[in-house]
């Protein structure tokens, strides 16, 4: 499946990996607030701007895993 095609679980997985992978790329790291507030820092068009034409399967995500 796309990025367009997750659930709001994933995405929001992916938003997190967006801000682990943007603080990495400046040599930084997230904080836990940013984190825990990944949902509203990170737009969903960024997500999929940063993840399309990547196909994903549900073992991709801990969410899915339960």
């Amino acid at each position: 499946m796309n990025v367009r095609e997750l659930n709001r679980e994933q995405l929001l997985e992916l938003k997190e990996r967006y801000i682990i992978d943007w603080y990495a790329a400046n040599n930084r790291t997230p904080s836990w607030s940013e984190m825990a507030n990944a949902e509203t820092i990170v737009a969903d068009y960024a997500v999929f701007d940063y993840f399309d034409g990547i196909d994903f399967v549900p073992e991709d995500f801990s969410c899915s895993s339960k």
